[in-house]
């Protein structure tokens, strides 16, 4: 018997006579994602089976407990490598023990520059871990920020979740945002997103967006203009309190000494459909859903008085009860809620929601009014004012006091699961969560509820997702509970996106 023909390793370029094409379709699917990209580059017929390869859009998620910086990239960035991918992005979510600069320059020199990647620091990850496969969802503690941030100090908790994207119908790119004394303006980041959009796709509007804000600014008026500039149908997901890194192949890598305040205020990761048919790549789209966490207890009020204090984004107003003529200050109105609720004050977690229609418009624009839901945290009272987070706060606003509900986010998971699983006909490639601190184990008192909705639906697709200082969440239809549909920035609920994916138009 004649001796089979010897086949070389793909990716030293050699070159194969005898091996039909399946079998080496076989061979360069087996490669990891460094070779494979070698492979492609042989010749035109190793491309074109590699392209056939990768016809599938692609979302890979893992994270490492390990607690050697360096230690955890080369987890992480080993395991989402070890198959064929072409990454359009990436997200790497660190403990805020860790360094953003050093984990920055590892994953950029892991993945290098020529995709966008956006670094920052989270409350905790959810996915699976890059040794046993098994999901968890991990919060981190409270590290002390005085503390040495020294990837060679050890920690006792903590770790990174990386999260890469193939997603071959849509173009990725970063809109950055700059502080205003560094020549930033809203006005012109959002021009910067529709600008992008529309060289993509010929639209304004992306098919999503992942924002991440500095922990220092105010991302209010940020997101109340996107909300006003872009299709209902745009999905806005992300973080609104964290620090950030980020670079693509259109920016230098951004690098700040540590405890040196940062030069943007928002980063947003720009998700635009190509101008191709869509009988030749396919679409993606993207599913979303609100867990909701707060309820409304109480009356309603009317704000008498507001006074902005802008250094620190609070806002002291008086109120009375609707239907009430006396003026109540912040011990009147703490006093009033304690006697209803039968409590004693209940801290950080009592928030108040304000309706609000305000005007908007993006330069010469014609202004029109948007509707939006605004949650502000109840900071203290005194026998002048009660003081709540945030600003953009007016006289004759109405609110009601709304605190963290157990049940009702456990019923709102329910419904979001339910209604995931109307989507099971479709072909679902990967989800995200970007969930509130204020919940996870210590909330429900069990584990793994808030990755829940999408687990009990699609057990085995790739799943990433990170605890916030506060969640960004704007979308339609929501497949989650309907009154959170006006809101932008959430208190104590669960966001989530799902990716599907409609195959080409077979050819005639």
């Amino acid at each position: 018997m004649d001796n089979p023909p010897k086949i070389p390793c793909p990716i030293e370029g050699a070159e194969i006579s005898e091996l039909d094409d399946f079998l080496l379709q076989k061979i360069l699917s087996k490669l990891p994602a460094k070779n494979f990209a070698s492979a492609a580059c042989v010749s035109r017929d190793w491309n074109d089976i590699c392209s056939r390869i990768l016809v599938r859009p692609k979302l890979l998620s893992v994270f490492s407990l390990n607690t050697s910086l360096r230690e955890a990239v080369n987890e992480v960035t080993e395991k989402v490598l070890s198959e064929p991918i072409r990454p359009d992005f990436a997200i790497l979510s660190i403990c805020h023990k860790f360094d953003l600069d050093d984990a920055h320059k590892l994953i950029t020199e892991k993945l290098g520059t020529k995709i966008p990647i956006v670094t920052c620091d989270v409350n905790g990850i959810i996915g699976r871990d890059a040794e046993t496969d098994c999901l968890k969802e991990v919060m981190f503690p409270n590290f002390d920020d005085d503390a040495d941030h020294d990837d060679h100090c050890p920690l006792h908790n903590g770790g990174i979740s990386l999260t890469i994207g193939y997603l071959p119908s849509l173009k990725v790119g970063i809109i950055s945002l700059p502080k205003a004394k560094q020549g930033g303006s809203i006005d012109k980041f959002v021009m910067d997103l529709r600008r992008f959009s529309a060289s993509v796709s010929g639209l304004t509007s992306p098919e999503a967006i992942i924002m991440f804000g500095d922990s220092q600014a105010h991302m209010k008026p940020v997101l109340e203009k996107l909300d006003y500039a872009l299709s209902k149908k745009t999905v806005i997901a992300g973080n609104e309190i964290c620090s950030f890194r980020h670079s693509s192949i259109d920016t230098e890598i951004i690098s700040t000494h540590r405890g040196q305040e940062s030069s943007y205020d928002a980063v947003a990761l720009v998700f635009a459909m190509e101008r191709t048919t869509f009988g030749v790549q396919g679409k993606i789209e993207f599913h979303y859903a609100v867990g909701a966490g707060v309820t409304a207890v109480g009356p309603t009020y009317q704000v008498v008085s507001a006074k902005r204090s802008t250094p620190d984004f609070t806002t002291w107003l008086t109120a009375k009860r609707e239907g009430e003529n006396e003026i109540l200050d912040g011990e009147g109105l703490l006093n009033a809620y304690e006697m209803e609720m039968g409590n004693l004050f209940p801290d950080f977690d009592l928030h108040i929601g304000i309706r609000k229609r305000r005007k908007y418009s993006i330069g010469s624009e014609q202004a029109r009014y948007v509707k939006t839901v605004a949650y502000h945290p109840v900071q203290e009272g005194d026998d002048h004012y009660l003081y709540v987070g945030g600003l953009d706060i007016k006289t004759g606003d109405k609110f009601r006091y709304y605190i963290p509900d157990k049940e009702y986010a456990l019923d709102s998971c329910a419904t979001v699961s339910e209604n995931f699983g109307k989507l099971k006909d479709k072909d679902i490639i990967g989800g995200l969560v970007f969930s509130c601190c204020g919940r996870g184990d210590f909330f429900f008192e069990k584990p793994n509820v808030d990755s829940s909705p999408i687990l009990d639906n699609f057990p085995n697709i790739p799943l990433a997702g990170i605890f916030c200082g506060t969640e960004i969440g704007r979308g339609f239809p929501n497949l989650g509970q309907e009154e959170a549909s006006e809101s932008l920035l959430h208190a104590y609920s669960s966001i989530y996106l799902l990716l599907s994916y409609i195959p080409p138009t077979p050819r005639p």
